[in-house]
C-alpha cells in the first residue's frame, strides 16, 4: 500500500478528527482512511477475545509494525470494555462466514470518515456483506460500534498526535506509485473509471516475515461512476523505537511492491468484472488446471482454474502496458518475475495472442471484446500443452 494535505477539524465530543489525503493527479488520490485505521485498532483488541482474524492473532508480537504496536499499547485498557466485547462478538460471526475482513473494509469506504455520520455514497445492495439480512445487520451494527469506539476511546486524538507518522508513510508510498501507468491502462483495456482511490493501511497487522504484506482492490460505486480502489498494508519490517515520533522510515518505502500493487491491483478492476459473464467458457477448460500447473502456482495461492486465468490476464496486462509505455526494462523484469519466479506459465502463449488485439483496436475496441479469442485459444489447448509450458517456465 502521499505534497500532503493535512486537515485537523474541530473537536467532536471527546475525539479529534484527522484527515490525511492528497491528489496525485486529477483522477488519482492517496489517503489514510480514518474508518479503516479505527477498524484495525478495534480488531486487534477484539482478537484478544476471539484468537485471530486474518493475519492478526493474540500470540504474535507486532513490534515490527510500529502503528500496530503503539496503538495496542495505547488502547489496551479498552480490551475488556463493553464496546470491544460487542465488536469481538460481531467480528467472530463475520469471520466464521467470510473468513476475511476485506468485505467489511469495502463497506467502511462508503461511510463518511469518523466522526462524521452517514454515507459519502450510498452503498449498493450488491455488497458482499449485504448478501443476507443477518450479515447486513451485523455489518451495520459493527460500523456504528466502531464509530462509538472512535468517540469513546478518543481515537481521533491518537491519529492527530501521530499525524507525522502517517504523513511519512504517505510520502514514502507516493514516491513509488506508477501514476503514469493509469492512462496507459485505460487505453490498453479500452475502459475508464471515474476515479482511482489508493488507501494506505499502516495499522493493519501483518505476520512477521520479509516482504509480507496484503493488498486488495474493491470496486466502489459513486454517483459519477465506478471507482477503482486499492488498499494496502506496510511491506517493510521496522525496528521498535521509543515512540512513533522517533521514526524516520514508515514501512512503505518499497519500490517493487508498491509499483507492482499500483498496476496489479488496479488491473484487477479492469479484468475481474469482464470475467463474470464468462463462466461457461471458464468451466469448459478446467482440465487445463493440471496437477503440474496447480503445484507451480500454489505458492501464489492459486487454487483453481478461474483464479488461474484471472491472475494470468492481470499479469499479462502489466507486461503489455509496460510495452505500451516503451519501458522495455520493466516489461523484461515483469516477464522474469511472473513467468520464471511466480510460474505463471501460460503468459508466453497469452502474450503472443494479445498482439492480435493490440494490432486491431478498430475490431477490438476493448479488452472485453477480445476475450472470446483468448478463450478460443484455451479451448484448443490440452493438459499436456500446459505441462510443457510449465516445464519451460522453470
Amino acid at each position: 500500500m502521499k505534497k500532503l494535505i493535512l486537515v485537523i477539524l474541530p473537536l467532536y465530543g471527546c475525539a479529534a478528527y484527522t484527515q490525511l489525503s492528497e491528489h496525485i493527479s486529477e483522477k488519482v488520490s492517496l489517503s489514510v482512511n480514518t474508518n479503516i485505521e479505527t477498524y484495525y485498532i478495534a480488531e486487534k483488541l477484539a482478537v484478544e477475545h476471539i484468537g485471530n482474524y486474518v493475519f492478526s492473532n493474540k500470540t504474535t508480537q507486532f513490534t515490527h509494525q510500529p502503528l500496530v504496536c503503539y496503538a495496542q499499547k495505547e488502547f489496551t485498557k479498552w480490551t475488556n470494555s463493553p464496546i470491544i466485547l460487542r465488536i469481538a462478538d460481531i467480528l467472530r460471526q463475520l469471520r466464521d462466514k467470510y473468513h476475511d475482513n476485506a468485505q467489511t473494509l469495502e463497506y467502511l469506504l462508503y461511510r463518511n470518515e469518523f466522526p462524521d455520520t452517514g454515507y459519502r455514497w450510498p452503498p449498493p445492495a450488491t455488497l458482499h456483506v449485504f448478501d443476507t439480512k443477518e450479515s447486513k445487520a451485523l455489518t451495520l451494527e459493527l460500523s456504528d460500534s466502531l464509530a462509538s469506539f472512535y468517540r469513546q476511546a478518543n481515537v481521533g486524538s491518537f491519529l492527530k498526535r501521530n499525524a507525522s507518522y502517517y504523513k511519512g508513510a504517505l510520502a514514502e508510498a507516493r514516491k513509488h506509485i506508477n501514476r503514469r501507468a493509469i492512462p496507459y491502462m485505460e487505453k490498453w483495456y479500452g475502459h475508464q473509471f471515474a476515479a482511482y482511490e489508493l488507501y494506505l493501511m499502516p495499522g493493519m497487522p501483518i505476520t512477521p516475515g520479509k516482504d509480507n504484506y496484503r493488498a486488495f482492490g474493491p470496486m466502489l460505486i459513486s454517483p459519477k461512476g465506478e471507482v477503482s480502489a486499492m488498499v494496502f498494508s506496510s511491506s517493510i519490517e521496522l525496528p521498535l523505537e521509543k515512540s512513533l515520533k522517533d521514526y524516520q522510515h514508515f514501512g512503505f518505502d518499497n519500490a517493487d511492491v508498491i509499483r507492482f500493487l499500483t498496476v496489479h491491483e488496479i488491473g484487477h478492476s479492469f479484468v475481474n468484472p469482464v470475467m463474470k459473464p464468462m463462466t461457461a467458457d471458464i468451466q469448459h477448460d478446467t482440465s487445463l488446471f493440471s496437477p503440474a500447473l496447480a503445484k507451480a502456482l500454489a505458492p501464489s495461492y492459486i487454487d483453481g482454474w478461474e483464479n488461474c486465468i484471472i491472475e494470468h490476464l492481470v499479469r499479462l496486462g502489466e507486461i503489455r502496458i509496460a510495452v505500451a509505455m516503451d519501458d522495455t526494462t520493466e516489461a523484461s523484469r515483469l516477464r522474469k518475475l511472473h513467468i520464471n519466479e511466480f510460474k505463471f506459465a501460460l503468459l508466453p502463449l497469452l502474450e503472443k495472442k494479445i498482439v492480435e488485439y493490440e494490432n486491431d483496436r478498430s475490431k477490438y475496441p476493448n479488452f472485453n471484446s477480445f476475450l472470446p479469442e483468448i478463450f478460443d485459444m484455451f479451448h484448443n489447448l490440452k493438459p499436456e500443452d500446459v505441462d510443457k509450458a510449465v516445464a519451460r517456465a522453470h
